[in-house]
């Protein structure tokens, strides 16, 4: 279980458009995912912004990175596959398309299932982009400009900057028990890192507040960054167009009652008896596979 493929959640360096977009431009493009995708229940432009969000992560080089990441959406969208067509979220009467021992399927909860996936994916994955082309300190700024508090905006740039330290700590102190003989995979060779990992943590927030006393955090002066983050006109171009075009499908799907798709349609039972089969198995397995490197020894 190696931390080099722990959750990108740091700035990958690149030079795309995607990482030259002023970082205010994908703030409210991920706020404005967020929005449309719990206004609509509407698979086709849930399905359309997830797959225009892994355009950008394309068009951003890190496409890899992300769907390595999106492993864990795995067994989330399997289990709520699953459980949508155990216990549809529709209103009743549900239509039974048949049994699996003592356990009722229904044909209801699948189209509810793929509308919650497809929530998930088109935030997670473009937010992850967001994450992974914008520099901290960049965000760190911009917040400052839209008059965030300062202290909030701190604690966001340190998450972002020191989850990846400790990941990459997490990897050197498995990599050190592994060259003396302990086991260097497994969750049982990541519990024995914790202690290193947590006594270095309270070192390190130990020295980050001298330094943070030193540097006058808590006074009142105008507080500075030694990046400065400019706007183009053509940033301004992409948050006008991407912002109207996701407040005009949210006035759209507020005008059409959420704008399901849930009566239009109408997935087969046979369809809906083998996604049931293949995501209740998937989400078994992959739990079933956690519990045995737990216990293996």
């Amino acid at each position: 279980m190696s931390m080099q493929g722990g959750l990108p959640i740091a700035m990958i360096a690149g030079d795309s458009v995607i990482h030259r977009i002023h970082p205010l431009v994908k703030i409210v493009w991920v706020v404005g995912y967020v929005l449309l995708a719990f206004s609509t229940q509407n698979i086709i432009i849930l399905y359309t912004m997830a797959a225009l969000a892994f355009l950008f992560a394309a068009l951003a080089g890190v496409l890899r990175p992300l769907s390595k990441a999106l492993i864990i959406i795995v067994p989330t969208g399997a289990s709520l596959l699953a459980l949508q067509i155990l216990a549809p979220a529709a209103p009743k009467p549900w239509t039974s398309i048949g049994q699996i021992g003592p356990v009722e399927l229904y044909g209801d909860g699948l189209y509810y299932g793929f509308v919650l996936l497809g929530r998930i994916l088109c935030c997670l994955i473009l937010a992850l982009v967001m994450v992974m082309t914008t520099h901290p300190s960049d965000l760190f700024t911009t917040f400052a400009r839209l008059k965030v508090p300062y202290t909030f905006n701190f604690m966001l740039a340190m998450t972002l900057q020191l989850i990846p330290v400790f990941q990459r700590e997490v990897g050197i102190i498995m990599s050190a028990q592994k060259s003396r003989g302990m086991k260097g995979s497994g969750f049982q060779a990541v519990l024995p890192s914790f202690v290193p990992v947590f006594v270095g943590a309270i070192e390190r927030v130990q020295q980050l507040s001298i330094s943070l006393e030193s540097r006058g955090f808590g006074s009142d002066g105008v507080k500075t960054s030694y990046r400065q983050v400019h706007g183009r006109p053509m940033d301004w171009v992409f948050g006008v167009v991407g912002i109207s075009v996701m407040v005009l499908l949210v006035v759209l799907s507020f005008m059409k009652g959420f704008w399901s798709l849930a009566h239009e349609v109408q997935f087969a039972p046979g369809f809906v008896f083998w996604t049931f089969v293949v995501a209740a198995s998937l989400f078994l397995a992959m739990i079933g596979t956690a519990l045995v490197f737990s216990l293996k020894r």
